[in-house]
């Protein structure tokens, strides 16, 4: 009876141990989260794109100040002339907040149809949205958004699709939306 009883204690603090550190993890994931990526293609676009354009991003946060990342697009139909992070859910469209390529902030996009853009994000990159509640230069505001999977990165073609040509929404590194 006694060995019943201690295996029953013990099975008990497995379980209460198992579950103090899922409830401690809860709080280390999206809020505090330093690596972001996408993946980019039409279907994310609004309205869709129907393109072979396809493409990733990726972001590390290095600092409170600065994110590095990479973006590479393949098989693009227009000529890319400008890439950015908006501030917006999935097939919403939202206002600019940070410039990857083109623009006035960051220097001009490799024109494709294939191209690897590498660089960074720091607070004079932040143009906005003021209307969404990003003021120029709030840095702590893009990140937020980020952590919350309320931004996405597009890349722009001329004439083919100024509007956009593939889009992806930037998740917390591994929580991608399988809904593509």
């Amino acid at each position: 009876m006694r060995k019943v009883v201690l295996f029953g204690i013990a099975v008990m603090l497995g379980v209460l141990g198992i579950s103090a550190a899922a409830l401690a993890n809860r709080g280390h994931g999206k809020d505090d989260a330093t690596n972001f990526s996408a993946r980019l293609n039409g279907w994310e676009e609004d309205p869709s794109q129907v393109t072979t354009g396809t493409g990733s991003f990726r972001a590390h946060v290095v600092s409170p100040t600065r994110i590095d990342f990479t973006l590479k697009f393949r098989a693009m139909e227009g000529k890319v002339f400008m890439s950015h992070i908006h501030i917006g859910s999935r097939h919403e469209s939202g206002g600019i907040s940070a410039w990857l390529c083109g623009g006035t902030t960051q220097p001009a996009c490799p024109p494709g149809p294939d191209g690897t853009v590498e660089g960074s994000i720091e607070a004079a990159d932040i143009t906005g949205p003021a209307g969404q509640g990003v003021e120029a230069g709030n840095f702590a505001d893009l990140l937020r958004a980020m952590r919350r999977g309320e931004t996405y990165t597009n890349v722009h073609t001329e004439v083919r699709a100024p509007g956009g040509e593939i889009r992806g929404q930037n998740r917390p590194r591994g929580d991608h939306d399988d809904h593509h």
